[in-house]
């Protein structure tokens, strides 16, 4: 009898505790809630996602990199994304974008280095270009025209105008209606007309020296008139 007595006095104060908590926490019910509900999706989302669709695959974690590559406005995410995931789904589209944007780079100018290391760094980018462009050409994805298209402007940026025109004209003809088409058009648009300007191939003159010219003065002085 002593011990039912003892249960059920224990039993009444943990049932008098378990009011007095609801008390106190009756005003912050629905933060609570809130709460509450945050953690069993959190739950759901990281213990019994995974389960269900047998773990985050390598293709979920690829995916994830490349939108955070593809975010960023630099060069090397993209870079780094490609020497880890280079076999992965998102591979082709981040080998255009990089070379689009290294292209870009190229015709904006390379702000470091002068001369030959100015010229040496913008030859070291269309040669990076076109590497990325190639692999995407050569494969039987969606992207070819794209890289193709990318190809034509490689040989632009290096001066080869009629190569570059004949091979955007080259996708428009294979690829008539595609967004490849469109883009190759509108450079050949701006290219209507363009012509590189001509340098003459004939030695400059050397210059004067200062005794030349003052004979050269005098001998004008000294020549008569057409009236004489």
């Amino acid at each position: 009898m002593k011990s039912k007595r003892k249960h059920e006095l224990q039993t009444n104060e943990l049932a008098d505790w378990i009011g007095r908590v609801i008390l106190r926490l009756k005003p912050h019910g629905r933060i609570l809630g809130w709460g509450a509900l945050a953690v069993l999706l959190a739950v759901f989302v990281f213990f019994v996602l995974p389960k269900i669709g047998g773990g985050y695959g390598a293709e979920a974690v690829s995916a994830a990199v490349f939108t955070r590559a593809q975010r960023s406005f630099e060069t090397e995410p993209l870079r780094e994304f490609l020497r880890t995931y280079s076999d992965s789904p998102q591979a082709p589209t981040a080998r255009l974008m990089l070379a689009d944007r290294v292209v870009r780079e190229s015709a904006g100018g390379v702000a470091a280095g002068e001369g030959a290391d100015r010229q040496a760094k913008r030859e070291k980018q269309l040669a990076e270009a076109r590497d990325l462009y190639a692999k995407v050409a050569e494969s039987d994805g969606v992207g070819r025209p794209m890289a193709r298209v990318g190809l034509a402007l490689v040989l632009l940026e290096e001066g080869r105008l009629d190569e570059g025109r004949a091979a955007l004209e080259e996708v428009r003809k294979e690829w008539p209606q595609s967004v490849a088409a469109a883009k190759a058009k509108a450079h050949l648009e701006a290219l209507a007309g363009y012509e590189p300007i001509a340098f003459s191939d004939e030695p400059l003159t050397e210059p004067k020296t200062d005794e030349e010219g003052k004979e050269e003065k005098q001998e004008e002085k000294e020549e008569p008139s057409a009236s004489q």
